[in-house]
């Protein structure tokens, strides 16, 4: 393989006279393969076509796998605890494959595994594409990608350290720091730039004659740290999920505990599929909201009132514990019989939009009452029509109630975010 520009006659300008092994020429080569990694010499990054067959690889194991159990127990139906486990035992190897040679420097090449990390993630949680990023690693307990293969490339580093200065992986570092501290490209510099375009702050990695074992165990635990308070800062400042602000993730025994990453109790404790998804929509921001804005004072106070009363400002407080819609009212009584019912519990009025939300908080993340609170969420959303929004994977879970309902739920060109459906009352675009 020749990399940069190469002088000779010919068509790829390449010399005349190949190199010679055992009396055998060597033929010039654009692509290898070398233990699994694909290397290219006539591409700006040397792994593109690496990141591509992955891509590619992560893609086809994605539909056989958590897309085919998906079809065949029904859409939406395949449980997000069931769909982890595959994540992590048949696709997570392919995401991060060859992480410790193809350092993520360029955007280009790591975008492709990415975007169908996203892609996987949001379909194992069920929400759309409209739905932020931040909730997904926080509601399933999975680390962002980059973060994931930057702590596997720092783990082999680490044991690259430990090798004895005569061992070659160890004078192959030496070079790389030395052609970092000489501002070349390297490998051992590549992790740096990585560390250092982190959407977080994170130390810097050091030259390696500063660096051991225990310097990278301590740099890969404050990565870890630094990661999750940047999960809970993004979720806590996107005003689209006000439910999950502060939450406190319910524990089995004791006390409820503030938990940045993990596999969330509805996701499991919710076992009806559509009062699931409705749950986890709401709390994810799929829902509009018309009081959930960014900057409500730029817009007309009547364009932030709730569309069914016009009583005080729509948010999820006020829509599920508040409105004296009919549809919204007849669901809350049979929440509240169910409360007293199986739990002896007294849903107490809500006399401010703040204790609708403290209430409403509650009430989600308790382990006794999700179950019931997710069918009393689900019979709303179904009276409001998502809030002008579809829940794809609810689409083919609902039957029409109506004939009129028929025309409304075009299942042949629904899209997977709703997209298709035309602006109306119901149905207004989201600007905050």
């Amino acid at each position: 393989m020749v990399f940069g520009p190469c002088q000779g006659p010919g068509t790829l300008d390449l010399p005349t006279s190949n190199l010679v092994l055992g009396g055998q020429p060597v033929p010039w080569r654009q692509e290898y393969k070398y233990v699994g990694v694909i290397f290219n010499s006539t591409t700006r990054d040397i792994f593109r076509f690496h990141y591509k067959l992955k891509h590619e690889t992560t893609a086809y194991v994605f539909w056989k796998t958590i897309l085919g159990c998906d079809h065949y127990v029904g859409r939406g139906h395949l449980p997000p605890e069931v769909g982890r486990q595959l994540y992590y035992a048949l696709i997570d190897c392919h995401l991060t494959h060859g992480c410790d040679v193809a350092i993520d420097v360029d955007e280009t090449s790591f975008a492709l595994l990415n975007g169908i990390n996203l892609v996987i993630l949001r379909r194992i949680l069920g929400v759309g594409k409209r739905s932020g990023i931040a909730q997904l690693y926080s509601e399933l307990g999975v680390y962002p990608l980059r973060v994931r293969r930057v702590l596997l490339a720092l783990r082999y580093l680490a044991y690259l350290v430990d090798q004895p200065e005569s061992h070659f992986a160890w004078k192959a570092l030496y070079e790389a720091d030395r052609l970092r501290n000489a501002e070349q490209s390297s490998w051992y510099g590549d992790i740096a730039i990585v560390l250092r375009d982190l959407p977080f702050a994170t130390p810097t990695l050091p030259p390696l004659a500063d660096l051991s074992s225990a310097v990278l165990d301590q740099l890969q635990k404050q990565l870890i740290i630094a990661m999750k308070q940047w999960v809970i800062g993004s979720v806590e400042s996107m005003v689209s999920i006000p439910l999950l602000h502060g939450r406190l993730e319910p524990q089995e025994t004791g006390t409820p505990k503030r938990i940045p990453l993990c596999q969330r109790h509805y996701l499991s404790a919710v076992t009806v599929t559509d009062h699931r998804l409705a749950l986890t929509r709401l709390l994810c921001g799929s829902f509009y909201f018309r009081g959930l804005r960014s900057n409500p004072d730029i817009h007309p106070p009547a364009s932030l009132l709730c569309r069914k009363c016009g009583g005080a400002l729509e948010t999820p407080g006020h829509v599920f514990l508040q409105c004296r819609d009919v549809q919204t009212v007849a669901a809350r009584d049979v929440l509240k019989e169910s409360l007293m019912q199986d739990f002896g519990m007294t849903l107490r009025a809500s006399v401010s939009s703040a204790d609708a939300h403290l209430l409403l908080q509650e009430l989600i993340f308790d382990l006794r009452t999700v179950a019931p609170v997710a069918r009393f969420i689900y019979r709303v959303v179904r009276a409001w029509r998502f809030f002008g929004r579809r829940l794809p994977t609810m689409v083919s879970e609902l039957a029409p109630d109506t004939d009129d309902d028929i025309d409304f739920w075009d299942f042949e060109t629904a899209t997977e975010d709703g997209s298709d459906l035309e602006l109306g009352e119901m149905d207004m675009e989201i600007d905050i």
